[in-house]
């Protein structure tokens, strides 16, 4: 800022009146140190500058915010999440202090410090995300995760009992949240989507998954025919949901090796995706309702595959 702006606007003498991501290039361990030394309760009761500011906190470059306290406690013992800044209400202080306490040492060494903020600033940032956010007093700042590569995804996943996700061009990020909440509870290896027509990482997919963001991997593949084919080289059945499946979704216990496809709500499976698949599966329902929801679906048969 020039010296005659800062004459209009002294409070932009507070260390904490930094935009938060000025530093959007710096890593995990380095960016929005700075911001911490804004007092917290019992400092100066409520007229620290930084947190006055009405306009919300930005992402960085290329990134997005997590809020929630499952989200956030998940990306921060997550060694591989890159985090730029952390936001946190006095509210929500020690809750957040109480969480960051159990990391390991290295982990906590590389994280920046916690910001405080105001509750009404941080009810904003959903806006990045279309919506607006149960934050529950914290956020985080974040760059998305680096996807593993198919290649390598089957390396790890080989000779031994697996199930997969796969999506075909399901776009609605709370229905891939959920999705991904299911995958992590029944033990799923990961979750294989398309490049397009698929939701990109984001805070409302993060918020649904409660977490699951962290533990899941999610491979993107330009063309789903083919990665199909390659997880068939790789012994895995792949099982289609749909209506006019000829098996129970109670078979699915029967695969070692399974990987479950499900198409969007409405068109379902594509005719090249249900053409590649060894076998395709219903889900019996009552004659009059029409469908399931798609993240329904995926739980029901994740718990079926159980076995």
């Amino acid at each position: 800022m020039s010296p005659k702006s800062s004459k209009k606007r002294p409070k932009a003498k507070s260390p904490g009146k930094n935009p938060p991501f000025e530093h959007s290039k710096a890593t995990s361990g380095t960016s929005g140190r700075s911001g911490s030394k804004t007092p917290r309760r019992g400092g100066s009761g409520g007229q620290n500058s930084d947190i006055q500011v009405k306009a919300a906190p930005k992402p960085p470059q290329g990134g997005y915010f997590l809020w929630g306290r499952h989200a956030v406690a998940a990306a921060l013992a997550n060694a591989d999440r890159r985090i730029a800044a952390l936001y946190v209400t006095d509210h929500s202080q020690d809750s957040f202090d109480d969480m960051r306490k159990t990391l390991p040492n290295i982990r906590q060494a590389e994280l920046p410090e916690a910001r405080s903020i105001d509750r009404r600033r941080l009810d904003a940032i959903g806006g990045h995300d279309t919506e607006k956010a149960v934050h529950q007093g914290m956020a985080a700042a974040v760059w998305p995760l680096e996807p593993p590569h198919l290649d390598d995804f089957l390396a790890h996943i080989e000779d031994r009992r697996v199930r997969i996700i796969m999506l075909d061009q399901i776009s609605d990020p709370r229905n891939v949240g959920a999705i991904l909440r299911s995958a992590r509870a029944f033990g799923c290896a990961g979750i294989i989507t398309t490049h397009r027509n698929a939701p990109e990482e984001n805070g409302a997919l993060a918020r649904t998954a409660t977490g699951a963001l962290e533990h899941i991997p999610i491979i993107r593949v330009v063309n789903l025919a083919r990665a199909i084919e390659s997880l068939q080289d790789h012994d895995v059945t792949v099982a289609g949901l749909a209506g006019d499946g000829n098996m129970d979704v109670s078979a699915l216990a029967d695969f070692p090796r399974l990987a479950i496809m499900l198409g969007a709500e409405g068109p379902g499976l594509r005719r090249l995706s249900r053409e590649h698949c060894d076998h395709l599966v219903r889900i019996n329902i009552a004659d009059d309702a029409d469908s399931l929801n798609v993240s329904i679906a995926a739980a029901i048969a994740l718990y079926a595959a159980k076995g």
